[in-house]
């Protein structure tokens, strides 16, 4: 009478292991949406910010930005900023993409505003953006309202 609880647990067990899937199954799965691509894609934010703060923890916090090479040229706060928003855009995007489609909006919305600021308003917040980097913003900005909206309206649909 004893082995049928353990048959069963046994037999439980197995149910709770998950088998490999098969090649067939991994290309019934339908691909990620480019919102949730975007949202990955700001890791590139949290490494550059991330590689900009140790900069300056390194060489001081009033270090110029024009000493760095092209690329990166942040300031403190633009580096903070870029980390911030980086770390919350590499978690979305890789644990909750769920959320994905509100991040890259809220995303495409202050980066707008700095973009904006940067080109029309010159050094506002500190920002000194040279016309490469305004280039780089705004294209930035384009495709994550695209992304952005895109995640919306496929929201919508289904």
């Amino acid at each position: 009478m004893g082995e049928k609880p353990l048959a069963k647990a046994a037999q439980s067990h197995k149910d709770a292991e998950r088998s490999v899937p098969t090649d067939e199954e991994l290309d019934a799965t339908p691909p990620l949406p480019a919102v949730v691509w975007a949202a990955r894609f700001s890791a590139y934010f949290l490494a550059l910010g991330g590689i900009m703060l140790i900069t300056y923890l390194f060489y001081g916090f009033d270090t110029d930005p024009r000493s760095f090479p092209p690329g990166f040229r942040l300031n403190p706060l633009q580096a903070g900023v870029n980390f911030i928003w980086g770390l919350v855009g590499t978690a979305v995007g890789f644990f909750r993409p769920r959320f994905a489609t509100a991040f890259v909006l809220a995303f495409a919305a202050f980066y707008t505003l700095v973009a904006g600021l940067g080109t029309f308003a010159g050094s506002a917040l500190g920002m000194e953006l040279g016309a490469p980097a305004k280039v780089y913003y705004w294209i930035v900005v384009a495709l994550a309202w695209a992304a952005g909206l895109s995640g919306l309206l496929r929201k919508r649909r289904a």
